[in-house]
């Protein structure tokens, strides 16, 4: 062989050798400084509940801060498109939801991220959801609320957290079902539309049963009429479930929240994300600040498992907008 070739070859084994001793030194030293996690919608919304505690698990499990951003705009897009783009290390992570990395593309122009520009990493929790209607609207039972739309002589009003949302999606198949009109107002998150919900501007919404929201209802700032789920809510007991409605047989929901990275993040990093996230959610006092909150902790998944959860809710997201027509806008 000539000296020049084989002076190559030594030369890129030897780079090659540095670059998996680099990669395996990065993998083994993350992370080394604070990692933030974007939030896409307000304060006080489950994203930012659950993102907010299993971030501080997390930070105990990584010996780093783990910093909550809320970036909120365009139905969450504009938080998943940050993490999405930022440098795919590790230490830019999303506390995300359906709502932003699946609907909001679905039923928002504007929106410019996809589903596959984010990976999940780890399942924080399951959040049940209802159907509620401002304190004064004169309906306690869906039945009710079924009849009122049919007859009402303009449309009822409600409010999600953005077109394509899942609560947008989830209010128009109500109204659907119904055979009744609405008028939708979308909004920049959950926390401000739950407002205008317990301040009689908007009619009705579909609700995530977190935070504050449980707290309207119990309060009587707002009244819930039904629940979303094939299984009664212990913390509310008397709440009926719409699957016992007809024409509601099949409309059962509930939301989750996961961490996500970058698609682009290398593997050791996600595994690293991945072990922390689920070492945070067995510490009993996260799982109480979720449970709390209204949600259930989330059975751990191995990465594969993710993977395959996270395409099935993409393609049963695309079954939804199509059954009504869902048209980007």
């Amino acid at each position: 062989m000539h000296p020049t070739a084989r002076a190559l070859i030594r030369h890129c084994s030897s780079l090659f050798v540095g670059l998996a001793l680099a990669a395996s030194v990065t993998a083994q030293t993350y992370p080394s400084k604070p990692v933030s996690m974007i939030v896409a919608f307000p304060p006080g919304g489950g994203s930012d509940v659950l993102g907010r505690a299993v971030g501080k698990g997390m930070a105990e499990v990584f010996g780093q801060p783990v910093i909550i951003e809320n970036v909120v705009g365009v139905g969450g897009s504009l938080g998943v498109l940050k993490a999405a783009n930022a440098q795919p290390d590790g230490y830019t992570l999303l506390a995300g939801s359906p709502l932003e990395l699946i609907y909001t593309p679905l039923g928002v122009a504007a929106a410019k991220n996809r589903p596959e520009d984010m990976r999940l990493a780890a399942l924080v929790g399951h959040t049940p959801i209802a159907i509620a209607v401002r304190k004064d609207l004169p309906v306690n039972t869906l039945e009710e609320f079924v009849a009122l739309a049919k007859k009402s002589d303009k449309p009822l009003s409600f409010g999600s957290t953005g077109i394509g949302s899942l609560y947008h999606l989830m209010a128009e198949k109500a109204l659907q079902t119904a055979g009744a009109r609405g008028l939708h107002a979308p909004y920049n998150g959950m926390a401000p539309y739950l407002k205008d919900l317990m301040g009689g501007v908007i009619d009705f919404a579909v609700v995530p049963l977190v935070g504050p929201v449980m707290g309207a209802i119990e309060s009587g700032q707002i009244k819930a009429l039904a629940l979303a789920s094939s299984q009664p809510l212990a913390r509310l007991p008397k709440l009926s479930l719409a699957v016992a409605t007809k024409g509601f047989e099949d409309y059962q929901f509930s939301i989750w929240i996961g961490v996500q990275a970058s698609a682009k993040t290398p593997a050791a990093q996600v595994a690293a994300v991945h072990k922390a996230a689920y070492i945070a959610l067995a510490n009993p006092d996260i799982r109480k600040v979720i449970e709390t909150a209204g949600s259930t902790v989330a059975e751990p998944m191995t990465l594969a498992q993710l993977d395959t959860f996270y395409k099935a809710e993409v393609v049963k997201a695309a079954a939804i907008a199509k059954s009504i027509k869902l048209e980007p806008q």
